[in-house]
């Protein structure tokens, strides 16, 4: 009941005398703290608090090491996808030898050129994607059993967007092809020429 009254006296002290606060400051006790307890007790705080930091450094060279260690595996599995991605086009290239020449050369091998009926049945769909017009090619004169000559070399860089159906004629892809502005085919006795 005390301690509800002194609360009364601090929230409305306009509803009681001078003489009844001084009266309730008179018997508030207020404990002094003991100085050199607190002090001992701050002493006792700041040396765990030290101890925690000296273990810091090795905290942090722990962390670098172990971020070292994720960032060599990371980078070592990286560079095996790579190579065996790479060995994998490689492997593809090598066997998808292309038909494409130069306008001087006129080498012709019959022998390994399949027949319409072979060419029919193994023929896909193709879908390129920022390719040179050379690969394009490539995959044509495969696919249709065609030469293919370059009257102009720059245009064996061109990169194009193409897609094809593995029943197009190559007279349709030819004619997608001629769409672009900066190249022209032309198809005359299973030879494709490229201005």
């Amino acid at each position: 009941m005390k301690n509800e009254k002194q609360i009364r006296m601090l929230l409305h002290p306009e509803q009681y005398s001078d003489e009844q606060l001084d009266q309730m400051l008179d018997e508030s006790h207020i404990p002094v703290p003991d100085v050199d307890e607190e002090w001992q007790q701050f002493k006792a705080r700041r040396h765990g608090h030290n101890r925690r930091r000296t273990h810091q450094p090795v905290r942090w060279a722990a962390i670098l090491v172990i971020v070292a260690a994720l960032s060599g595996i990371t980078y070592a599995a990286i560079h095996h996808l790579r190579q065996a991605r790479e060995e994998k086009k490689a492997a593809v290239e090598n066997q998808q030898k292309p038909m494409v020449q130069k306008e001087a050369a006129t080498a012709d091998v019959p022998a390994l050129t399949p027949t319409v009926e072979e060419r029919d049945t193994i023929r896909q769909d193709q879908q390129f994607n920022n390719v040179e017009l050379q690969q394009i090619m490539q995959q044509l004169s495969l696919d249709y059993g065609v030469k293919v000559v370059f009257k102009n070399e720059a245009t064996r860089t061109l990169r194009f967007y193409l897609k094809w159906e593995a029943n197009d004629s190559i007279q349709d892809i030819l004619n997608r092809i001629n769409h672009f502005e900066k190249v022209h085919l032309t198809l005359s006795d299973a030879t494709i020429t490229i201005e």
